[in-house]
């Protein structure tokens, strides 16, 4: 039975140092975002959480590609300069929405039904008026939404890209080998034998 206690701590010791060299072998070329033992994580662009490896390693290739570093700092102008011109059509937008709900709270309170409804027809047509004078500006805030949607769209498209190459070249480059599981494999093989031979004997 010693013998069988034996086999077993040299198995386990066997296996936990295959296990560390095995980890050892795949920290090779490995981006900072797929590192077991990184100390600090990416900041990541979205609020999606700190451990999102897509725009982790998407950060992390930008940091070394000029190409994407333009990219990156188009797309922060443009939404600072979406921001800012849409923020006077949205005051303007949203005083003339707060005059006419006013407007209507007043004309609700006229007790005479006739002049009530002559208010009425005045406020909708000027309400029209205001529409059709409003329309240009919200085709072009339209198309905006769609621009910006659009990029944004491509954004994502082009971080799942860039780190799925990362992934490809850091999945052929650290492999894990099949030797420390192929090794264990056979020592267990070797313990059930040892074991069935012992049981055999103690039966």
């Amino acid at each position: 039975m010693k013998k069988v206690l034996f086999l077993i701590y040299v198995l386990v010791l066997v296996s936990c140092t295959s296990r560390k060299e095995n980890n050892a072998t795949t920290q090779n070329n490995v981006p900072e975002a797929l590192q077991d033992n990184k100390e600090n994580k990416l900041v990541s662009f979205s609020k999606r959480g700190a451990d999102d490896l897509v725009e982790e390693l998407y950060k992390e290739k930008v940091k070394s590609t000029p190409a994407l570093q333009t990219i990156e700092t188009l797309i922060d102008k443009l939404s600072e300069a979406e921001n800012d011109s849409l923020e006077v059509y949205n005051a303007f937008k949203a005083k003339n929405q707060q005059y006419y709900s006013s407007a209507n709270s007043h004309l609700n309170s006229i007790k005479d039904s006739l002049l009530k409804k002559e208010i009425e027809s005045v406020l909708e047509k000027n309400t029209l008026a205001y529409n059709n004078k409003i329309s240009g500006l919200k085709n072009l805030v339209t198309n905006l939404n769609a621009k910006s949607s659009s990029a944004g769209d491509r954004h994502t498209i082009l971080m799942i890209l860039i780190s799925l190459g990362m992934m490809n070249e850091y999945q052929d480059k650290n492999l894990p080998s099949k030797k420390p599981i192929e090794s264990v494999i056979s020592n267990y093989n070797t313990l059930i034998q040892k074991m069935d031979s012992v049981i055999g004997k103690n039966r």
